[in-house]
């Protein structure tokens, strides 16, 4: 599979066989059950939203 995305893969880890392939990357992180370096931010300010949330309600 070719590197499609290398130019727009935020991941630190440019060695990873997977760095700039989008879906192998997320079929990789899948299988270890843990989230793409892409997503983390993403995934942390909803945590942080809901958090906020739930301590606003109190």
């Amino acid at each position: 599979m070719e590197k499609c995305n290398v130019e727009n893969c935020t991941c630190p880890h440019v060695n990873c066989e997977n760095h700039g392939k989008c879906c192998a990357c997320i079929n990789a992180h899948y299988r270890k059950n843990s989230l793409v370096y892409c997503m983390r931010k993403i995934s942390e300010a909803r945590v942080k939203r809901v958090v906020d949330e739930a301590l606003a309600g109190k």
